[in-house]
């Protein structure tokens, strides 16, 4: 089962928004997925729906790094940011293995 018409953007914008809470890419989002990164930008793009599992699977991994999403209102997008995901994204930023190579902090 696929998710479609007006509930798809609130869900998209939902998930692009808790990923950047989290400070995850879309490689990384995929990864944890479980997809493919082609089958997250398409689906974030609207070119292909989103299936009902993979939201599933996405809200349950929001939630366990503390950002919880209700996309059920009709008229809002609830989103939670937990002080959780303030200390994940913080560890995320002091890690130097995650930055890109010509970003990396060099010691002198």
């Amino acid at each position: 089962m696929s998710i479609n018409g007006a509930e798809s953007i609130r869900i998209i914008v939902a998930m692009r928004m808790a990923r950047a809470a989290l400070g995850i890419s879309q490689l990384e989002l995929a990864e944890l997925l479980g997809v493919s990164k082609i089958t997250l930008a398409r689906v974030e793009t609207l070119e292909t729906p989103m299936k009902a599992d993979i939201y599933i699977r996405a809200i349950k991994l929001f939630r366990d790094h503390g950002v919880v999403l209700d996309t059920l209102s009709s008229d809002a997008l609830n989103i939670i940011v937990k002080q959780q995901c303030f200390d994940e994204s913080l560890a995320r930023l002091k890690d130097d293995s995650k930055r890109r190579s010509d970003r990396k902090v060099t010691s002198k």
